[in-house]
C-alpha cells in the first residue's frame, strides 16, 4: 500500500492511459476477428453449396476465375501499399526522435511494428506466388487453403504492426506534450 501512495498521481494516470489503450485495441482486435468468423460462416458453411466448379475440358478460364484473380491481385497491391506506408510513417517518426531525443519506453512498439509491416510485405509475396502458381495450374480459387493462409498472414501480420506503431506514435506523442 505504501508504494501506491508514493506514485504520483501522473504516474498513475499515464499507467490508466496505457491500460485503456491496450484494452481498447484489443476489444478492437477481437471485433474484427469475430466479424470475419461469422461473416465466412454465414456465407460459406451452406452444405451443397458449389462456389466454383472447373471444367475439365475448358483451358480458357471463366469470367468468375477472371474476376477471381483481379480481385486477389488487388487486395494484395492495397495490402502491399498500407504496409509499405506503414514502415514509411515509421522511418518518419524515429526520424524525429534523431532531432529530438529524449528517452522513450516505447521503442520496442516502433521496434514490433517495423516486424510486422515487414511480414505483411513478406506474406504479401507469397500470396503473389501462389497466385502464379493457381494461374498456371489454371485452378484459379480465392479459397485455396495455401492461398488463404498466405493472404490472412499477410493481413493479421499488418494489424499488427498497425497496432504497435500505434502505440508508438501515441505515446511518443503523449510523452513530446508532457515536457
Amino acid at each position: 500500500m505504501e508504494v501506491m501512495s508514493s506514485v504520483s498521481p501522473a504516474v498513475r494516470q499515464k499507467g490508466a492511459s496505457s491500460a485503456w489503450f491496450y484494452i481498447a485495441v484489443a476489444a478492437l482486435v477481437v471485433c474484427v476477428w469475430g466479424a470475419q468468423v461469422y461473416t465466412y460462416h454465414k456465407a460459406f458453411d451452406k452444405p451443397g453449396r458449389i462456389i466454383s466448379q472447373l471444367s475439365g475440358t475448358s483451358s480458357e478460364p471463366t469470367d468468375w476465375q477472371k474476376m477471381s484473380a483481379d480481385t486477389m491481385t488487388d487486395t494484395n497491391r492495397l495490402l502491399t501499399t498500407l504496409g509499405t506506408a506503414m514502415l514509411g510513417a515509421l522511418g518518419l517518426l524515429m526520424g524525429n526522435k534523431v532531432r529530438n531525443p529524449h528517452e522513450s519506453q516505447h521503442m520496442w512498439a516502433a521496434f514490433l511494428g517495423a516486424i510486422g509491416a515487414g511480414l505483411s510485405l513478406y506474406f504479401g509475396y507469397v500470396s503473389h506466388l501462389n497466385l502464379l502458381a493457381m494461374i498456371s495450374n489454371q485452378t484459379i480459387s480465392p479459397y485455396d487453403p495455401v492461398y488463404l493462409f498466405s493472404s490472412h498472414a499477410q493481413f493479421y501480420a499488418l494489424l499488427a504492426g498497425a497496432f504497435f506503431v500505434a502505440d508508438f506514435a501515441v505515446h511518443d506523442l503523449n510523452q513530446e506534450r508532457a515536457k
